[in-house]
């Protein structure tokens, strides 16, 4: 019979083999949301990224039992007192160091993953939160 060791090292190579390929699914699937145009998206859908870049430069990092997702903001964009992603992810009120803005919800880390969890292209076993902020 195999060793205690043996069998543990091949589970937890296995769960971070999984992890890492749900997590870059999600990625890629965020990175095909996120359309390319000049003009805004209606609210209620994903929002159009202005560049090859921008919202849709996303990440992923997996950790031991965890895998967090999410675009990367940038140190440049302190235009408003919340990163540029959490602000279309959610929408609502932010402000700048001039005025008052409302953005209407456009998510697109949310609307993909309820897209891949209805085609079953994540398995349930893998229980999917989103935070509030993507960058603390």
């Amino acid at each position: 019979f195999p060793s205690h060791d043996k069998i543990t090292y091949t589970v937890d190579k296995g769960k971070k083999r999984g992890l890492n390929k749900v997590a870059a699914l999600i990625r890629a699937s965020c990175i095909r949301t996120l359309r390319i145009s000049k003009r805004t998206s209606p609210p209620g859908s994903p929002p159009f990224a202005k560049t090859r870049g921008g919202l849709r430069v996303i990440e992923y990092v997996t950790y031991q039992d965890t895998a967090i997702v999410g675009p990367v903001k940038f140190p440049n964009s302190n235009f408003f007192n919340q990163p540029v992603p959490h602000i279309h992810e959610f929408g609502g009120t932010f402000f700048s160091r001039k005025a008052y803005f409302n953005y209407p919800e456009r998510s697109y880390m949310g609307h993909t993953l309820k897209q891949l969890i209805a085609r079953g292209a994540i398995p349930r076993e893998f229980s999917v939160s989103m935070g509030h902020y993507f960058n603390f």
